[in-house]
């Protein structure tokens, strides 16, 4: 089971039952905990050495878990816009079957990690949903075409992912885009509070 550990610097206000970020965690150690990808870093032991990994394992798109952070903080203030980046479509994480090497890391990892891309549309579908009645309210950037075969462990191709981001950009409609995210960004008007749209959602679920 994935259980989603928030490293906050800020007191937790809220009444909901969540797993508490560690007690005397330092900086680095949440860095290492955030970059933990088991296929790339070990795992790190905190507190009285509880073992975290990467929350890409299990919260690659934390969109929903910004919102309901947000509410706990800014529940009554009005809610601008929200900007989700991503890393490309689906098929850009590219996972080859297991190795001499990867044959020791656990198969529900190895599974975990080919799920990543789909959990981050899945989130993506989620979000825009609950945006749907809140236009110019939620935006997502994510490259669609190009680097479906740049696996994580091939940084020497970053000019390649810079290349294919900046064709994405240079796109009409991606443009228009980012023209009323910067408008929501600088003349924000917001047509709800966070408490509100978590409200507005429960009505659209009944």
């Amino acid at each position: 089971m994935t259980i989603i550990v928030p490293f906050r610097t800020y007191p937790y206000r809220g009444t909901k039952a969540v797993i508490r970020t560690p007690e005397g965690c330092k900086i680095w150690q949440a860095a290492r905990a955030t970059s933990a990808a088991p296929t790339f870093f070990k795992r790190i032991k905190i507190g009285r050495k509880q073992e975290y990994i990467d929350g890409g394992m299990g919260c690659n798109n934390p969109s929903e878990v910004v919102l309901d952070e947000a509410k706990v903080l800014f529940g009554d203030r009005p809610i601008g816009c929200l900007v989700s980046i991503g890393a490309g479509q689906p098929e850009v994480i590219g996972i080859k079957k297991p190795g001499f090497f990867q044959q020791f890391i656990p198969t529900d990892v190895i599974n975990a990690l080919k799920d990543t891309a789909t959990d981050c549309n899945t989130t993506h579908q989620a979000t825009s949903g609950r945006f749907a009645n809140l236009p110019n309210t939620y935006f997502r950037l994510n490259v669609e075409q190009g680097m479906q075969g740049i696996k994580l462990s091939e940084w020497e191709k970053l000019s390649i992912v810079e290349a294919h981001t900046a064709q994405y950009l240079g796109d009409r409609d991606v443009g228009e885009k980012l023209v009323l995210l910067v408008n929501s960004i600088t003349m924000a008007r917001g047509q709800l509070s966070i408490e509100q749209l978590s409200m507005e959602e429960s009505l659209l679920l009944i």
